[in-house]
């Protein structure tokens, strides 16, 4: 059986060394490090998995900003990761179905990732540029997506989602 938890139940080291797992290197869990030491990580969207008590995967959701619509609230949900000897099991897709809907619960406007659109279509994301929405990180084509989290949300709304800073250290 496979519990969530907020991220903010989490300890920092049992994230960091489930990232490193996940990734195989530092690097994501590096990102999610400084997320929350700048205070742009959402703890209470981000969310830990445990199998039988035993961390096994993560979500990070952090703030974004739309400067075209300020007013708008826009969460990134990433990196996701799952350590290898658990991956296949479906828990990033729990993982992602527990942070869209903490999101939601949050009053965000929308969440958007970059990711494959055959793994994340599944859960209603759509190509960002459909909204006329663009990122200011440059992913590949398609890859940068967007699901609105109530109808009409992203309503009249379009220009570039600007992602918190340790992003572009990628």
């Amino acid at each position: 059986m496979v519990d969530i938890e907020p991220a903010a139940t989490a300890d920092r080291e049992t994230v960091h060394a489930v990232l490193a797992a996940a990734f195989g290197d530092e690097t994501e869990a590096e990102l999610v490090d400084v997320l929350r030491e700048e205070g742009t990580l959402r703890e209470d969207c981000s969310v830990l998995a445990r199998v039988d008590g035993e961390p096994t995967g993560f979500a990070a959701v952090s703030d974004a900003d739309l400067p075209d619509a300020p007013g708008v609230d826009v969460a990134v949900i990433g990196p996701v990761g799952v350590v290898p000897d658990r991956q296949g099991e479906g828990i990033g897709s729990e993982l992602v179905r527990t942070a869209m809907r903490c999101c939601v619960r949050a009053g965000c406007a929308a969440v958007v990732l970059e990711g494959d659109p055959a793994f994340y279509d599944r859960f209603g994301f759509e190509p960002a540029s459909t909204y006329g929405l663009e990122s200011d990180l440059d992913p590949p084509p398609g890859a940068f997506q967007v699901w609105p989290c109530r109808p009409g949300a992203l309503e009249g709304v379009s220009g570039e989602i600007r992602h918190p800073i340790p992003f572009h250290a990628l």
